[in-house]
């Protein structure tokens, strides 16, 4: 039997998906409502998606030097990730990591990677590596 899913009912079905506290188990059903979603909205991807469920943090992006700060408000004093206009380094708080890979069944590897997509899409710019993690990353005054 087929399932006529308009725009509007994905998008609602999608949101409870995110807005769900349970952890999102990526099984088949969800990945296939997920890719439909994807498909119909060009303009969205999956780390925007993933970010999105991050328990509504918002990533203030701060500007110092060459280097770009994700903070979750103005006045952290340490930020989340450290992007490096220079080289196009990516230094990520191993807790993000950590919360991506237990929330969405991922290895820390993949949740570094989606992490540098995230960035590259938000900054419009190219992310080389993602070598590090640390602890607290200070923002440089």
């Amino acid at each position: 039997m087929k399932y006529l899913i308009t725009e509007s009912s994905l998008d609602k079905i999608v949101g409870k998906l995110l807005s769900s506290k349970q952890k999102l188990m990526p099984d088949e059903e969800a990945s296939k409502i997920i890719r439909m979603y994807l498909k119909s909205n060009p303009d969205v991807n999956i780390e925007n998606l993933i970010f999105e469920k991050l328990d509504g943090k918002k990533f203030i992006p701060i500007e110092k030097y060459q280097r770009v700060y994700f903070v979750n408000s103005e006045d952290d004093e340490y930020a989340q990730i450290r992007y490096d206009k220079d080289d196009g380094w990516c230094g990520i708080y191993d807790e993000l990591i950590d919360e991506i890979s237990r929330f969405f069944s991922l290895e820390q590897t993949d949740s570094k990677e989606v992490i540098g997509r995230w960035v590259e899409n938000t900054l419009q710019m190219r992310v080389t590596n993602t070598p590090y993690t640390m602890a607290q990353i200070e923002l440089l005054c």
